[in-house]
């Protein structure tokens, strides 16, 4: 382990029981980063501008965080706030589904988080209640609990990648449409070769694509029910 872990901050209690009373709060510095990252890129997000967001000296800031590696832990945590966990009664694919969704909105609305999920997930308090609302969900599912655990990771991965590949593709709208055409101009004469019939015979075979929403339900669709979960799942 690290000399210092960032989830360490979730050991500390928020104000310790002697001693002034804090100036700040860890909502007040989370909701500050945030501004910064939704703006300007989480490279934007240092120690300093966060202080500076919440009138504070640079310095002052190190009586709430440690590190910066925690300042992310914390912005990261305090995200996943966003989701709805209430209580569901419909079966587990429907109810993993609309977290995906939920998960998937949450990325759109925060472009700097969904790279992070796939390299330093979260432990904190609003992740850790994600989970066991997770988990809760797939409680009838006959699967062992490292199998769940490793099925919602791999659910977030593909939600991640899914996003980032929007947003990468909302980025190149400039040139978005030239390379369209460029890839489907390459693909007929390809089909039209002959030297590859059965690549040839799926492209040919599929549907047009539907919207982005469409198209990540049935991504997550599928990969439920590989992992097990087959249950129909409707797009409501």
């Amino acid at each position: 382990m690290p000399s210092h872990d960032h989830v360490d901050i979730w050991l500390r209690p928020e104000r310790s029981g002697v001693g002034p009373k804090p100036e700040h709060s860890r909502a007040g510095i989370a909701a500050a980063a945030i501004e910064i990252a939704d703006r300007d890129g989480l490279a934007a997000v240092s120690i300093r501008r966060v202080a500076a967001g919440i009138g504070a000296g640079g310095a002052s800031l190190y009586r709430y965080l440690k590190s910066h590696d925690e300042l992310i832990e914390l912005i990261v945590d305090t995200v996943s706030s966003e989701y709805d966990l209430d209580p569901s009664d419909a079966p587990p694919p429907m109810q993993l589904l609309n977290l995906a969704r939920q998960g998937r909105a949450i990325m759109h609305r925060h472009p700097w988080l969904a790279p992070l999920l796939l390299t330093r997930p979260s432990m904190g308090p609003n992740t850790l209640r994600y989970l066991e609302r997770v988990l809760s969900a797939m409680e009838s599912v006959d699967m062992p609990g490292p199998a769940k655990l490793q099925t919602v990771a791999m659910m977030t991965a593909i939600t991640s990648a899914y996003v980032q590949n929007e947003l990468a593709s909302a980025d190149n709208t400039g040139t978005a449409l030239d390379g369209e055409n460029v890839r489907l101009k390459y693909l007929s004469k390809v089909i039209q070769s002959g030297n590859y019939p059965l690549f040839a015979g799926a492209l040919t075979g599929q549907h047009p694509p539907g919207s982005p929403e469409e198209v990540f339900t049935t991504v997550i669709t599928n990969y439920l029910a590989g992992a097990g979960l087959p249950a129909a799942v409707g797009s409501a």
